[in-house]
């Protein structure tokens, strides 16, 4: 008789996860974009997260799939330092929607896609020609003059 294999209590981990990271479960719903009523119920073990949603959550978490799926790969570490705006604030910390920044006009905040572009550009630079990365550099100071100005 062959007995088959239980998922893993994914949900309960990750809630795990989350209270090792020091995040909220509001903070992780808003991060993850996924509503704060599912990450309860997902964190309690009553709803079995799809793998897209499970994603989304590792990557909110700046976690991979071995801190769930074996948890004694787990190190309560998150990966690298948070990174900082000109401000001093987590950049992650002041990630918002769309809607949110829009309602909240002057005050320090990014959405989800201003990030993305951000750790795009970082990586492109990273990996970039060097001839390109400072030609990019130029325009970005011309562009940031302009704006300056414009204030």
């Amino acid at each position: 008789m062959t007995r088959e294999a239980t998922p893993p209590d994914i949900g309960p981990r990750l809630g795990a996860l989350r209270a090792q990271r020091g995040l909220s479960q509001g903070t992780l719903a808003r991060l993850s974009g996924i509503a704060p009523s599912a990450l309860s119920r997902i964190e309690n073990g009553r709803v079995q997260p799809t793998f897209a949603t499970i994603w989304r959550l590792l990557h909110a978490l700046r976690a991979d799939w071995t801190e769930i799926l074996d948890p004694r790969q787990a190190t309560g570490a998150t990966r690298g330092r948070c990174p900082l705006t000109e401000h001093g604030h987590c950049l992650l910390d002041l990630i918002r929607t769309e809607a949110e920044v829009a309602r909240a006009p002057g005050l320090e905040f990014y959405t989800a896609r201003q990030t993305k572009l951000l750790h795009d550009l970082a990586l492109w630079c990273k990996h970039g020609p060097p001839d390109r990365v400072r030609a990019l550099e130029v325009l970005l100071q011309e562009l940031l003059h302009g704006v300056r100005e414009e204030r």
